[in-house]
């Protein structure tokens, strides 16, 4: 193990088809790294398969961002690396990522340090105390790992603002319920010790869902904090590149009467009458009578009374059997749970504005607000007091 250094940060950007990273640049030198070493790792990326129109934009981006790194004065060191010929099978974000991770914590372990590695995207903007908060974080906590808060640049955007008001709205509906794991995994806005990142497997060659599967891993074991004292800016842009996030929910506005939906909740509190049962099974018998039928049937997909039977015979108290559950029942399970309950028992989805009326009324015990904005600050401060 090497010697932790919150003060040494590396920054990972995967870029792609880019075309506004230098606002990302122009936002990173302007942040305040007195009494930090910090490194940005910039890797454009692509692949064989793309058109030569894509290829040929990457290499004028490339000759853009050196022109931007060599007219750069600063104290922040800039690395900026090129591969357009990334295995069709893997290439894509999960896999720029991992290039980056492993490059980083390649770079922490040949100076015998634990530094922070933090993920960021070529189309965002952070707050200019981004590198002193990231740092603190690391210093006065125990957590190895955070997701940093994010806030998408809304403007007069409808599509944004309906989409991280259903990100919010799932994460702090996880929360009411009493599961432990209700923390963002946005790729743009994570970061971890180099050590833990190496312990963890490092990053995963996911086309998509790659943040959530990485993250997932120190959410599990209860090292994962929210780092609530910056901010992270996305943008709202629309993109083809992965199957869903941001990208992809901005390009379903453009269906004909698209809604954003959400899901009902009626599922969560389905699924919250079997969570308020799970202390209790590791003194009694796992029971299911009296739950949703829906819920039954998956829980019994699921081989839940079984694997809680094996949970409580391999613990040996109620807090490890707790941890040990919420293992088993995680965020990935949660997701099938909702789908199944969605899908198979005809718990559908709702407006995103039906489901706030719901959060508003019902958990927060006031009126709902009566612009998506106003929502939105509301929520975005329920959801940094976690």
């Amino acid at each position: 193990m090497f010697k932790k250094d919150p003060n040494n940060i590396i920054v990972c950007i995967p870029a792609f088809n880019e075309s506004e990273i230098s606002k990302t640049l122009d936002s990173l030198s302007q942040c305040d790294s007195k009494g930090l070493a910090i490194q940005v790792f910039i890797l454009i990326n692509g692949s064989k398969k793309d058109c030569e129109v894509i290829r040929n934009h990457n290499l004028e981006f490339f000759k853009e961002v050196s022109v931007w790194i060599e007219g750069y004065k600063g104290d922040i060191a800039f690395e900026l690396l090129l591969d357009l010929d990334l295995p069709i099978k893997h290439a894509g974000v999960g896999l720029a990522r991992k290039i980056l991770g492993d490059k980083a914590a390649d770079a922490f372990k040949i100076k015998n340090l634990n530094g922070v590695l933090v993920y960021l995207d070529a189309d965002c903007t952070v707050k200019e105390n981004y590198f002193q908060a990231i740092s603190f974080f690391f210093i006065h906590s125990n957590f190895e790992a955070a997701a940093i808060h994010f806030e998408h640049k809304i403007g007069n955007n409808t599509a944004i603002l309906e989409y991280e008001l259903h990100l919010r709205y799932y994460i702090l509906m996880q929360r009411f319920i009493g599961l432990p794991y209700g923390i963002h995994t946005v790729g743009s806005s994570m970061a971890c010790f180099s050590d833990s990142y190496l312990k963890k497997g490092g990053m995963n060659k996911r086309k998509a869902g790659e943040d959530f599967y990485f993250l997932q891993k120190f959410i599990k074991d209860g090292v994962c904090g929210n780092l609530a004292e910056t901010t992270v800016f996305p943008s709202s842009r629309k993109s083809e590149r992965v199957p869903f996030g941001t990208g992809r929910a901005m390009l379903k506005y453009e269906e004909i009467d698209f809604e954003w939906s959400t899901y009902n909740p009626r599922a969560f509190l389905i699924i919250e009458t079997f969570i308020e049962r799970v202390g209790g099974c590791y003194v009694d018998d796992v029971k299911l009578d009296g739950l949703h039928q829906g819920l039954i049937d998956f829980l019994m997909t699921i081989k839940a009374v079984e694997n809680i039977e094996i949970i409580k015979s391999n613990v040996a108290s109620k807090g490890a059997f707790n941890k040990r559950f919420f293992q088993f029942f995680d965020a990935f399970q949660l997701m099938k749970c909702l789908h199944f309950l969605r899908d198979k028992w005809g718990i559908k989805d709702i407006p995103i504005s039906e489901a706030l009326k719901w959060y508003f009324e019902t958990v927060l015990k006031e009126r709902n607000k009566k612009h998506l904005k106003d929502a939105l600050c509301k929520l975005r401060e329920i959801d940094n007091e976690y």
